[in-house]
């Protein structure tokens, strides 16, 4: 007799003791670079077709970059420095403020005081946006409205808050990356797995991914919608 069930996918979670002070175990290059750190480092909670999933930290440097692959999406939970498009236009970073990459980015990041961050590459799906893109910045003081932050080849970011109740979560051709900015819920996963999100947390919901959210204090998440690459 053949089996037709199907395992439920994961949903990779780190806490908020983990997101803010765990230990990054991936050391990584960080060249090409003009001055600073040479390496950086990363605790990697998903690496599929679904994107790249990470926390992350550097201490000061220049870094020149172009997203000549990926779209980059970040939010930064501490540090500072700045990012500076190429046309010379430059952005504060700080602590609670969100930064994206789009596909064709380029520019230098300027790191002043280590950055730890939560981030998610992309792929990028066609129709792309031609020519060299600017970065998508939301300072600190604007993190606190709902909204769609960037919506483009790359995926959709969103700042948003989920009601108390029960919520239905199903990822059909998309994945869904969250950072909890506040309040409690609990994910259930179809095997009856349980995760408790709470203020400073992160969880994937990858492509195939199904189960429920029970909302008990108002949750607002900063969410990054991908396509799965095929």
């Amino acid at each position: 007799m053949s089996d037709d069930t199907t395992a439920p996918v994961a949903a990779p979670f780190r806490n908020a003791d983990a997101v803010f002070c765990g230990p990054l175990p991936v050391e990584i290059s960080m060249e090409p670079i003009v001055s600073g750190a040479e390496f950086a480092y990363e605790d990697v909670l998903l690496d599929d077709d679904n994107g790249f999933f990470a926390v992350w930290a550097c201490d000061a440097g220049v870094y020149p970059r172009h997203k000549d692959r990926r779209g980059s999406f970040m939010y930064l939970l501490e540090g500072g420095g700045s990012i500076v498009d190429e046309d010379g236009t430059e952005y504060e970073l700080t602590a609670d403020s969100i930064l994206i990459l789009p596909f064709g980015w380029k520019g230098r990041w300027k790191i002043t005081k280590t950055v730890r961050k939560v981030y998610v590459h992309t792929t990028p799906v066609p129709p792309y946006r031609e020519g060299v893109q600017k970065c998508t910045f939301v300072p600190t003081d604007e993190v606190a409205q709902d909204g769609v932050v960037f919506d483009g080849p790359d995926g959709t970011a969103l700042l948003r808050t989920t009601e108390v109740g029960e919520h239905t979560e199903e990822m059909r051709g998309r994945a869904r990356f969250v950072y909890v900015l506040s309040g409690i819920a609990v994910l259930e996963n179809t095997d009856g797995s349980q995760t408790k999100l709470t203020s400073g947390a992160t969880v994937g919901l990858p492509d195939g991914w199904s189960g429920t959210l029970r909302v008990t204090e108002p949750l607002r998440t900063f969410d990054v919608i991908s396509t799965p690459a095929r």
